[in-house]
């Protein structure tokens, strides 16, 4: 069970990069009456659990806070590549404004289960793998004196889609497999794992909890990156004869007129990493298996956390770059409870969220909210309004500046909570 593979840079002439990050994009509304299925992903809605995990799926999950239930944000549908389970990330927050920054307001479960297609996949792969190892071997006996290299790559050969389906849509559901294992490479499933494997409707919630209604689906895109400025000596510039100090001067002075004043550099990097990756302007969620995650401020805790002494001021040049990959340090996030494996980043909600899933569209009934008539308030009732916002009553715009799940890298059978670091959105002084 491995991330996704690193794509081979290009040499197209292309000016963008693609990395190892999906983005997720919101697209379109899930119609009104369709049933939720814990193979899409989507933001919003109620979440769906696969059926073998009826017994452990919660009934609710609530706040740390005021133990009331609390919405989903968002369900990622994302099995391992070369996995033999259906893996499927949950995402939950309160919307009380008296919760808001407070540790377990925001939560996070994963269930993963067995997926008889995805494990007869894995074992036609194995087979493979070891039918051609032991041809070379055979050639090899033949003529000690010439061998060939072992097979390259992964130990089960090329990967299966990470996310599924080979689809436009990789969190969509996964698509039939293709030609079946040869009988003798896979062993028949006993029948507990053939009961587990049969046909049931999805153990789903719904009113009167609270969700964003409507559910919207998500799309996935590749984080395409511009690639870094070459120096071409052919190029006429006007501040060919600044110096790299002056250069430096200059944008920081920049930077100073554009961003607030006490925004940091990592703020800076997080905010220009969203807005450089083509097409990925409106991402809600960025997915990545056991990769670095993106921070978002170096002031908050979990980032000092994260990367223990990492320096958080830009660099005067791009050869000073400072690459967070060697200061990250996640060795004290716990191990899954369950089966004591550890846990690696895995997705990140990202504050474009927030502008989709407004107060305005919580329900308690399964269906979008309609919309109240605007209305012109007294004096008393602004007053009121007022006073019951600053006593933190009522739901309130989400707070937070970005989300990581931790999970559990050996995707172990069942449903339980995974571990969730916030950094919560800054507050700029005037």
């Amino acid at each position: 069970m491995v991330p996704r593979p690193a794509p081979p840079p290009s040499d197209d002439g292309s000016e963008e990069e693609v990395g190892t990050t999906l983005l997720a994009l919101p697209d379109g509304p899930i119609e009104a009456g369709a049933a939720p299925s814990h193979t899409t992903s989507y933001i919003g809605g109620y979440p769906a659990f696969p059926p073998s995990t009826a017994s452990s799926a919660p009934a609710a999950v609530k706040c740390g806070v005021c133990q009331e239930p609390i919405p989903l944000l968002a369900q990622v549908y994302a099995p391992l590549v070369d996995g033999e389970n259906d893996r499927t990330v949950y995402v939950w927050a309160c919307a009380r404004a008296a919760c808001k920054r407070r540790e377990g307001s925001i939560r996070a479960f994963r269930a993963s289960a067995r997926n008889e297609e995805y494990v007869a996949d894995v074992a036609a792969k194995r087979a493979e793998a070891e039918r051609i190892a032991a041809e070379e071997r055979a050639k090899a006996r033949i003529n000690p004196f010439t061998t060939k290299d072992a097979p390259t790559g992964g130990l089960f050969g090329s990967a299966q889609p990470l996310f599924g389906a080979a689809a436009a849509n990789p969190f969509a559901a996964p698509a039939p497999a293709g030609e079946a294992a040869p009988a003798a490479a896979v062993a028949a499933p006993t029948e507990a794992v053939a009961a587990l494997s049969i046909a049931t409707e999805p153990v789903t919630l719904g009113p009167p909890l609270p969700a964003y209604q409507p559910a919207q689906y998500l799309a996935t895109i590749d984080e395409y990156l511009p690639l870094p400025e070459s120096d071409d000596e052919d190029d006429v510039d006007s501040d060919d004869d600044e110096t790299p100090e002056m250069k430096a001067e200059w944008r920081d002075e920049g930077w100073e007129r554009l961003l607030p004043k006490g925004v940091d550099d990592i703020f800076e990097r997080f905010v220009r990493r969203l807005d450089s990756a083509e097409d990925g302007s409106t991402q809600v969620l960025r997915y990545d298996f056991g990769a670095v995650p993106l921070p978002y401020s170096s002031s908050s805790a979990l980032f000092k956390k994260l990367f223990p002494g990492a320096p958080v001021r830009a660099p005067s040049s791009e050869e000073e770059e400072v690459y967070l990959a060697d200061w990250y340090k996640p060795s004290f996030i716990p191990p899954c409870p369950r089966c004591k494996g550890k846990r690696v980043f895995e997705v990140q909600l990202v504050p474009q969220l927030i502008n989709v899933l407004r107060p305005s569209a919580l329900s308690t009934t399964g269906a979008a909210p309609v919309p109240a008539p605007a209305k012109n308030l007294t004096e008393d009732e602004r007053k009121a309004e007022l006073t019951r916002l600053a006593k933190g009553e009522g739901e309130s715009e989400m707070e937070w500046g970005t989300i990581m799940v931790f999970s559990c890298e050996k995707d172990c059978v069942g449903v339980g909570e995974e571990w969730v670091g916030v950094e919560w959105e800054a507050v700029v002084e005037a």
